[in-house]
């Protein structure tokens, strides 16, 4: 018997007679003690109406359940633990990622025009008082990568890269050679602070093992608090194509802390959120930090010669007078994509 993630797989070769069988954790209902012939101890395995695994056909039920009895174990109890930790650790791992889609749909939904409720007028009086805002990010996934002083302030940074008035992401996008950029306004959530929108395009892949381009979306939460000396900047970024693409996140979470009329000092943090488990997850972790390190690299210096081209021109005096909270449809600075 092998158990795994995902399976309970038995395999025997008695007197050349081969048996197989492959029950998946998802159609078992119950695991028991039994006994196989009153002096044997076995297992038995019943399985939810409609399913029957997979090889040898299984036994019937009165229930209408089917069931596989598998005996001859050196230890019956410890096996019978085993598989009950393993269906348990199973349920647990499946209700995490009906929670992850869920959270992911949330994201999505929030972060879209369409699904904004911004033009619907609510009296406040009518308004939740007990409204939860909800993470946008995965906190504990995150590393520090970058952590240095930024030529501008934190109001300065988002009215010059992140706001309307802004032609820096379609210059970042132009130097990595990414296509098909399509940039939402906006927008406040009920579920989060600040503003969230949504971000798509196809970006360019250079690792072996993934297509020559993938279809990315992006979802954005930037806070700049009232006070306006700091702004947090966080990014969701899904890759399509690429192998195992439905299977993790891209998380990152850029901040800003004004220390003077010119600067302030930037952190950037990055990590792969696995939404559930992959035999490449260690690779893919690694891998996408690595990039994201590089990619980091490019949009600083693309940033960097950006505002000082504005800021010579007087431009970011014009820019600076958009207000944060006008919820006009932006441009905007993208994280990069994991290659």
């Amino acid at each position: 018997m092998y158990v795994s993630t995902w399976h309970i797989c038995f395999h025997s070769n008695v007197f050349s007679k081969q048996m197989k069988v492959v029950i998946p954790f998802g159609d078992i209902d119950e695991i028991r003690r039994s006994q196989h012939a009153f002096i044997n101890p076995s297992i038995t395995i019943i399985l939810r109406i409609g399913a029957g695994g997979h090889g040898v056909p299984p036994l019937g039920n009165p229930d209408g359940r089917v069931r596989y009895k598998f005996a001859s174990f050196w230890n019956r109890n410890h096996v019978f633990r085993a598989l009950q930790r393993a269906a348990t650790k199973f349920h647990a791992m499946m209700e995490a990622e009906k929670k992850e889609k869920e959270q992911s749909a949330l994201r999505a939904r929030t972060s879209s025009v369409r699904g904004s409720r911004r033009q619907v007028k609510i009296p406040e009086e009518c308004l939740p008082k007990n409204v939860k805002i909800q993470p946008f990010l995965k906190e504990e996934v995150l590393v520090c990568i970058y952590n240095d002083i930024f030529p501008s302030t934190a109001e300065q940074f988002f009215n010059l890269l992140l706001n309307d008035g802004s032609n820096f992401t379609n210059e970042y996008r132009s130097v990595r050679k990414d296509t098909n950029l399509t940039i939402g306004p906006w927008h406040s959530a009920d579920e989060y602070d600040g503003q969230v929108r949504e971000i798509t395009l196809r970006a360019l892949c250079n690792s072996p093992m993934c297509p020559p381009d993938t279809a990315v979306t992006e979802w954005q939460h930037s806070v700049l608090a009232p006070d306006k000396k700091s702004l947090v900047f966080e990014t969701v970024q899904q890759a399509h194509d690429v192998p195992f693409g439905s299977y993790f996140e891209v998380h990152a979470k850029w901040s800003l802390e004004t220390k003077s009329g010119t600067s302030s000092n930037l952190n950037i943090e990055a990590g792969a959120h696995f939404k559930k488990w992959c035999v490449m997850q260690f690779k893919i972790k690694s891998s996408a930090i690595n990039e994201y390190k590089k990619e980091v690299d490019v949009m600083l210096e693309v940033a960097q010669t950006y505002a000082k081209s504005n800021t010579c021109n007087g431009r970011i005096d014009n820019v600076a007078n958009s207000s944060y909270n006008t919820l006009i449809p932006p441009n905007s600075i993208l994280g990069p994509t994991l290659r």
